[in-house]
């Protein structure tokens, strides 16, 4: 068999393999209208190098005018209100909220779960609008997929990019 044969078929196997990409948190619809509501599903597909996830910590970008967290079963959901939050008025009105946080569960590295916020999106047409989300684990490992890319660069220059939403462009 010569060399090039080898190497073709060597290439056409790695194509099969899963990307490193997929390790990474992420959203399970990566666009949506501005100004609208929004049903964010971050996927965590695994814990941390070996270790389970006990905390899953997502920081909410300056824009998002509410969020509304799902629970989970075996989990303690918690929110951080934004500092310069002003006093939600109206039905059912909750005030802004900075961080969602999960936390006291145990998400095994050998399994995937995903984690829910229903979410006002911001009125900014054409922007990608990252959502940084942190995993913890027990003696203080962490994976932060919070990498925000700087202009000019791609998010595949990053090791740990943050879930990037594109809120479609106004037709």
């Amino acid at each position: 068999m010569s060399r090039s044969i080898i190497a073709a078929a060597t290439l056409g196997l790695l194509a099969c393999l899963p990307l490193a990409a997929e390790a990474h948190v992420t959203l399970e619809i990566q666009q949506a209208p501005p100004n609208s509501t929004y049903r964010a599903v971050f996927r965590v597909p695994h814990g941390c190098e070996g270790a389970p996830t006990i905390r899953v910590t997502v920081r909410l970008p300056e824009g998002v005018t509410e969020a509304r967290p799902m629970p989970k079963a075996g989990w303690t959901l918690r929110t951080v209100p934004r500092a310069t939050a002003p006093a939600a008025a109206g039905h059912g009105a909750a005030p802004p909220v900075a961080e969602v946080i999960w936390e006291g569960g145990s998400l095994e590295d050998a399994h995937y779960d995903e984690f829910i916020v229903r979410m006002r999106l911001p009125d900014r047409a054409g922007e990608l609008l990252y959502i940084p989300v942190v995993q913890d684990c027990p003696d203080g490992k962490q994976a932060a997929w919070v990498e925000i890319p700087e202009p000019g660069r791609r998010v595949t220059d990053y090791r740990m990019p943050a879930p990037a939403l594109r809120l479609a462009p106004r037709n």
